[in-house]
């Protein structure tokens, strides 16, 4: 007897959706992509449960004929290819016809369609890939499909899903991305009885932006068009203005023929198009739509049709990068005119001694005193000179932060202060020999230590705002921040929700400047989304040095106005630390030269 067999129809369908239909919102994917191919100029999505329950799409599009319906159901079966040479061409979504007998292999699947010269639609139900029933039915004109129970058949795939909020939040991303590639069609999303997303059709790309993404963020963008008829491209969509970035790559947006796909090109021609403009390890806002010719693409790379390939990718690369460079140098210039400078309007600078003279005759060490210290005083005849030398605040922070909670003797290193060089290192001698130490990686470390330790000892302090604070984020986004809501309101942060999306902050803990609050949550929230662990594990110890990581990040340290005081205290506040040998992301703090070492080398 052969071992080799050819599988039956229905486990072929149930292998080919484990390819194409990875998760609900892959289902959603394909079947607006079959609606907006069908000419839907309204569409309608509707989930329950994350879309594992209940998945609905209803479109106005022509609709299909009743034994069109019954073959559409056949795998490879499409109105949109007839022959091989037709892949050079393709300007439709969908063309392998693989989606529809997928999805319905592996769920509960009702289909309802009709064209606009019938009197009646067709309805058909197919069950874990065996059809039930065909029958007339009444609806108005277009295409209705209903997807239950996804992955009935198949547990070991339902089983990898993710918590509903997660899913939803996948399906909600995806149905923006549409809407954004389609200002012409109407979109609605609802998900569970709530309306999350109802759109009309919009005129431009920056209206659709403005209603759909951010309330604030069109503000910040610059269009951008341009075009090579040497090349058949033609680029057009919005880029964020200088100074206006992210800490992720998750709103770098780009779309091939209104297609949206994950591509390296484009984000590697934006991201040198930004380069020296925006800080290391940021990233900018770009919607970019592309239009080339259907013949200089592949799209049939990949089951979800989620990346391309350039038949000229380095002639396609060097064209978005000009353009986006062109209009951000444009851009510049009219920020220039816009806003002259009049030196008459700053004072003039006078030079001052680093160290005044009074203290030099006295020859008594500096004192400084937190406002914390003063607080606690309680000897009313106590006075105090504070220093007229600059003390950063993390340094006085870490002092306060271990001073009171360490019980030994503190710290006392031999280490003695000889020259600062090039603003960020310093140079000590000791009894062994010279010690080159980095001084913002070891400010980095004093200040993640301080703020564990204040989230240790549960005595962050906060700071009430004013006026709420108010961030608007994506779902992604905002599922992540829901989540984590308790965990935020135990480090200090008090955030509550206020409107789809939104969220209004009360209070930010001390440590955090009010100017770079909103900065610094973005950031931080993006840190949490992308990290999996966090989402699934929401330990506080972990949730705490991921936000004591993210402030690190998100401040400014000016060691260039470090203070010789403050550089003779920096060693013995580093080594109060738990781990001085390196910063919070594990690069090395300082290292030694021995006298040995030294002779060896010098003789």
């Amino acid at each position: 007897m052969s071992k080799i067999k050819i599988l039956s129809d229905r486990v072929a369908n149930q292998i080919a959706a484990g390819e194409v239909i990875e998760r609900p919102v892959a289902v959603i994917k394909e079947l607006v992509e079959n609606s907006i191919d069908a000419g839907a100029t309204k569409i309608a999505i509707e989930i329950k449960n994350g879309g594992k329950s209940t998945m609905q799409i209803s479109d106005n599009g022509m609709g299909m004929a009743e034994d069109e319906a019954l073959l559409a159901l056949e795998r490879h079966a499409t109105s949109k290819l007839t022959e091989a040479a037709d892949l050079n061409s393709i300007t439709s979504f969908g063309f392998r016809g693989e989606a529809l007998p997928s999805i319905a292999s592996v769920s509960k699947f009702t289909l309802k369609t009709r064209t606009k010269d019938r009197v009646e639609g067709t309805e058909i139900l197919i069950h874990a890939g065996k059809l039930i029933h065909k029958k007339a039915c009444g609806m108005p004109q277009g295409t209705s499909i209903r997807v239950d129970n996804l992955f009935m058949g198949v547990p070991a795939r339902r089983k990898f899903l993710k918590t509903e909020a997660t899913e939803s939040a996948h399906i909600h991303y995806m149905t923006r991305l549409f809407a954004l590639a389609h200002p012409s069609i109407a979109f609605e999303l609802i998900d569970s009885g709530k309306v999350i997303l109802k759109s009309p059709p919009c005129r431009s790309l920056e209206d659709r932006i403005t209603e759909l993404w951010n309330q604030n963020i069109a503000k910040d963008l610059i269009p951008i068009s341009a075009e090579d008829s040497s090349m058949n491209v033609k680029l057009t969509g919005c880029i964020s203005k200088i100074g206006i970035d992210r800490s992720s790559r998750r709103e770098l947006f780009f779309f091939v023929n209104r297609r949206p796909v994950d591509s390296r090109t484009l984000s590697y021609a934006v991201l040198d198009a930004y380069k020296g403009r925006i800080p290391k390890g940021r990233f900018p806002i770009v919607f970019l739509f592309l239009e080339i010719f259907p013949a200089e693409i592949d799209v049939n790379i990949h089951p979800t049709k989620k990346e391309i390939r350039f038949r000229q990718e380095s002639q396609v690369r060097q064209f978005v990068l000009e353009a986006i460079f062109k209009e951000l140098e444009v851009s510049k210039a009219e920020w220039i005119a816009n806003d002259p400078v009049n030196l008459s309007q700053f004072p003039h600078a006078k030079s001052l001694p680093i160290i005044p003279t009074s203290d030099l005759k006295e020859k008594e060490p500096i004192k400084t005193e937190s406002p914390l210290e003063k607080s606690r005083s309680t000897d009313p005849n106590h006075t105090s000179t504070p220093s007229t030398t600059y003390e950063p605040t993390e340094v006085k922070e870490a002092a306060q932060a271990y001073s009171s909670e360490s019980k030994d003797t503190p710290v006392k290193l031999e280490w003695r202060f000889l020259h600062r060089r090039k603003d960020n290192y310093a140079l000590y001698e000791t009894a062994q020999g010279i010690v080159f130490l980095n001084i913002l990686r070891a400010r980095q470390r004093i200040r993640y230590e301080s703020i564990l330790e204040a989230f240790k000892r549960q005595e962050t302090s906060t700071q009430t705002l004013m006026i709420p604070l108010h961030i608007e984020v994506e779902p992604l986004a905002s599922s992540a921040l829901e989540y984590h809501l308790k965990a935020f309101a135990q480090c200090g942060f008090t955030i509550e929700p206020f409107a789809k999306h939104c969220y209004r902050v009360f209070s930010i803990p001390n440590w955090l400047n009010i100017d770079r609050a909103e900065s610094y949550l973005r950031d931080l929230i993006d840190e949490i989304r992308t990290r999996g662990s966090f989402s699934k594990n929401a330990r506080q110890d972990l949730f705490c040095e991921q936000i004591a990581q993210a402030a690190i990040q998100s401040h400014f340290f000016d060691t260039a106005r470090e203070h010789p005081s403050t550089l003779e205290k920096l060693p013995s506040l580093l080594f109060q630390c738990k781990e001085p040998l390196a910063n919070p992301v594990g690069k090395r703090i300082f290292f030694e030269l021995d006298w040995s070492e030294i002779e060896k080398k010098i003789n």
